[in-house]
């Protein structure tokens, strides 16, 4: 597995396949490990690259100097090491924070961009929710119970899928203990003005199902980007991409390939 020294941490990420650079950045309760399912399928096509966000499972930091404003000098970092041109970045929930800013800044880095499940940093009165997730990852770091619904799983997949589940909240127990609070500090705010000229092609997406950021808040998400297209997942909840796999495989491909992104078959997509 490669690594790569950045300032006050260790960054640890997956590689596989070969064609256009595919990269995954994952949430506040998972690691890299949970797009398995992502890399199952992209990898006969794209070079996919799954990054553990600093303070996550191998990528390890001085929890003291943690702030999610790191996240996207991180994954800059990142595609400075791997890069060979603009890469397709799908980001889950708090990954946002990485893809997000870094797209705003520094656009010819982009091909495209899928925030998925996420409030993201762009400002608006939807991100109220962020207390709400603050206060339900602070009762699970503090060992106390949290029903998976309440994390945002279905009442379907927790009652027939026991074994992924499982599996799921395995891999989050292998993260350090963070102060994710942070997330929600003014300075990582994206405003109007941030966008003046926003030019990355986005896609936001998410389960109207979602318990812990509510089934519509990607949509208030979109709306605060200019030029995003919006998606919802009517049967999943707030990781759609690992309750159903093959449906958002399919709409991120389809998204990235309208956009140039194609994979080494040359295969381009239908519109979402």
């Amino acid at each position: 597995m490669p690594y790569l020294d950045v300032p006050g941490a260790r960054l640890r990420y997956d590689v596989s396949g070969d064609g256009r650079l595919l990269v995954f950045v994952h949430g506040a309760g998972a690691n890299a490990t949970v797009f398995f399912q992502q890399v199952a399928h992209f990898n006969r096509s794209y070079r996919v690259l799954c990054l553990d966000m600093r303070g996550f499972r191998g990528s390890h930091c001085d929890p003291e100097r943690f702030h999610p404003r790191q996240f996207s000098d991180d994954l800059a970092r990142v595609l400075d090491a791997e890069a060979r041109g603009p890469a397709a970045v799908v980001c889950q929930s708090m990954g946002a924070w990485s893809g997000l800013p870094l797209a705003v800044r520094e656009p010819e880095r982009f091909a495209a961009l899928v925030l998925s499940s996420s409030p993201t940093p762009a400002y608006g009165p939807h991100h109220t929710v962020l207390q709400q997730v603050s206060d339900r990852f602070g009762n699970v770091a503090a060992g106390k119970k949290v029903a998976p619904q309440d994390l945002g799983f279905t009442d379907k997949f927790v009652q027939e899928r026991p074994d992924v589940l499982t599996l799921y909240q395995m891999l989050a127990r292998m993260n350090q203990k963070l102060d994710l609070s942070k997330i929600s500090d003014p300075e990582l705010r994206l405003l109007p003005e941030h966008f003046v000229g926003y030019r990355v092609p986005t896609l936001v997406v998410g389960g109207l199902q979602n318990r812990l950021i509510g089934g519509e808040t990607h949509l208030a998400a979109a709306r605060c980007i200019p030029g995003a297209q919006d998606y919802t997942f009517t049967n999943s909840g707030h990781s759609s991409y690992f309750e159903e796999p093959d449906h958002f495989n399919r709409v991120v491909e389809q998204f990235i390939s309208v956009h140039g992104h194609f994979s080494q078959t040359g295969e381009g997509g239908k519109p979402c």
